[in-house]
């Protein structure tokens, strides 16, 4: 039970809820195993079918005169009565195959396969074939790989695949954002409105419109993979090797066409797989391991990625794709766009003093967005329609402004030592070549109707006394000229964080044993102890999708122990 506060008159109401889901998974599955004297066959067939139903009734009463938790001792007047309901269901079948080759274990092949059928498409898009092969050869098992005693695994591989992706799309209507399955675009939905219509004397009735075009043919997103690479291990352990080049090709992308239309067509355009995406890249990790003479145990091991894409294929306007500085075609996927910043204009850029920077008395001639002032954010005059400055700043003056948010380059460290009964695990880790766009309530004054402010902006905004502020001038409300998209608000989110230290200690044997005890060991572990980063006051792996609750990143400490009985 609970009471309704505010401006009207208090009153009790009980709301009930009553929330069901089941998700079912059916499997089989056959295993096939054989040796044949120096060869072996492998193989594996597996159906798998899953369903999932969920469905959910709420009722309310208001106006109760008891507090008894009961709805029918609630008001009897209808209007004091509300419902609601809705149930879902989706159902997924696949079938997957793999066959294994192998001779005396020095050469291996493999095939293998998915044939999957999804609810997010329509009867004649929803089944995807994706089939993948791959091979190696154990060189050194070679005969004459027996003259390199130091080289104790030499390992070459390749393989080739495809996957099928499904369509996803950014829900922003829940904090934080996420990533949410955009099923069934191949229909024509609806949305209901009530209250929408009126015939003749008759009371308001419910109304519905379409939201978006039906795309029927709408199917899966396939990318193609290629990989080649090798693994060595030398010196008994004291070098381990594994290198990795992938390549691969992206098509029937989801995007949406860039076409303007004429708000008497009525609803948006559907997405279409229409999209091409390349991607290369490489993956190096690098390992040792040695055993002093004092019993001291050392090791370190060491990871590096580097991946870039473009797209091939996009959807843009005539002037974006005639545009270098603004065209999407050859640019990774995400890249952002906007205008590029000169900094903040000065009140000496004011000449007469009268608070605004205009042409008539401060010579600034270039048209930006709205009344000028000092503290406001200065744009680059890039282009014009004909490729020259044009004294204006709008679309045409867009460039790129920083990396996409995902990183081009990702690394890790970890170092380990151990001596007599003490040991200490280090792990860094970080990543380069990615942006970060702080244009949110962390950075705006008065972000949301006023409902945020930011310790961040108001410690270092532009005024009087501050002219080499970080941030604009203090608006009322977000001010359009210095809220637009620019590389002025665009951060450099590379980082590198000690993201977990442990420290430990095992008390001796002979000690444990008195106690009759199999074992202890004390340790201190730490995560988050230290981040290298140029943007301090979140976490630079925060990404879009949460930057509207980000906050700094939370350091742990934890001592602990542990007995073995």
């Amino acid at each position: 039970m609970t009471t309704q506060e505010g401006n009207s008159q208090p009153y009790k109401y009980l709301t009930l809820q009553n929330n069901r889901s089941a998700n079912y998974t059916y499997q089989a599955y056959l295993n096939y195993s054989r040796k044949f004297g120096d060869h072996s066959v492998t193989g594996l067939f597996v159906a798998e079918g899953r369903k999932s139903t969920n469905d959910f009734f709420n009722a309310r009463r208001n106006n109760f005169a008891l507090s008894i938790d009961e709805m029918n001792l609630g008001s009897s007047n209808k209007l004091d009565y509300d419902n609601g309901g809705a149930s879902g269901t989706a159902s997924e079948l696949g079938y997957v195959y793999r066959v294994g080759y192998s001779y005396k274990d020095k050469y291996m092949l493999e095939a293998s396969g998915r044939y999957d059928g999804h609810y997010a498409f329509g009867p004649d898009s929803r089944w995807g074939y994706f089939p993948a092969f791959s091979a190696a050869w154990r060189v050194s098992e070679e005969n004459f790989m027996k003259a390199y005693s130091n080289i104790n695994s030499l390992k070459l591989r390749g393989s080739w695949g495809k996957s099928g992706n499904l369509p996803y799309i950014l829900n922003t209507n829940v904090t934080p954002n996420v990533m949410q399955l955009a099923a069934f675009q191949y229909m024509a939905g609806y949305d209901l409105r009530g209250n929408a219509y009126a015939f003749g004397n008759s009371a308001l009735v419910q109304g519905s419109s379409v939201p978006r075009e039906a795309n029927p043919n709408i199917t899966w997103e396939i990318s193609t993979k290629m990989d080649v690479g090798f693994d060595l291990t030398m010196w008994s352990g004291l070098l381990d090797v594994s290198f990795d080049y992938f390549h691969e090709d992206r098509s029937g992308m989801l995007l949406v066409p860039q076409v303007t239309l004429p708000v008497e067509y009525g609803l948006a355009l559907a997405q279409e797989n229409k999209g091409k995406m390349s991607n290369n890249g490489i993956e190096l990790n690098v390992g040792t391991r040695k055993k002093l003479n004092n019993g001291m145990v050392l090791a370190i091991t060491g990871n590096f990625s580097f991946s870039r894409n473009k797209m091939i294929q996009v959807f843009e306007t005539a002037a974006q794709k005639n545009n270098p500085n603004r065209t999407l075609t050859g640019q990774p996927y995400g890249t952002p766009y906007g205008y590029k910043s000169l900094g903040l204009f000065t009140t000496a850029e004011d000449k007469n003093g009268d608070g605004i920077i205009d042409a008539a008395n401060d010579g600034y001639k270039i048209i930006q967005f709205g009344v000028l002032h000092p503290g406001d954010v200065k744009y680059a005059d890039l282009s014009g329609p004909n490729g020259t400055p044009d004294g204006l700043i709008d679309s045409n003056d867009e460039t790129r402004i920083g990396y996409p948010v995902y990183p081009e380059i990702t690394f890790g460290l970890t170092p380990e030592l151990s001596w007599k009964n003490f040991d200490v695990t280090l792990f860094f880790q970080g990543s380069a070549h990615s942006s970060f766009d702080t244009n949110n309530f962390m950075t705006i004054p008065f972000f949301n109707n006023g409902s945020n402010t930011s310790y961040q902006y108001f410690d270092n905004r532009w005024t009087v006394d501050n002219q080499s502020a970080k941030y604009p001038r203090s608006t009322p409300a977000p001010y359009a000229n210095d809220t637009k998209a620019s590389d002025f608000w665009m951060a450099n989110t590379s980082f590198l964080r000690l993201k977990t230290a442990t420290i430990g200690y095992t008390v001796p044997k002979m000690i444990t044993e008195r106690l009759h005890i199999a074992s202890v060991r004390v340790y201190f572990t730490g995560q988050n102890l230290l981040t290298f980063s140029k943007i301090k006051y979140i976490d630079p792996e925060v990404g879009y999708t949460n930057r509207d609750t980000a906050y700094p990143v939370m350091k742990t400490t934890t001592f602990g122990l542990d007995v073995t009985f």
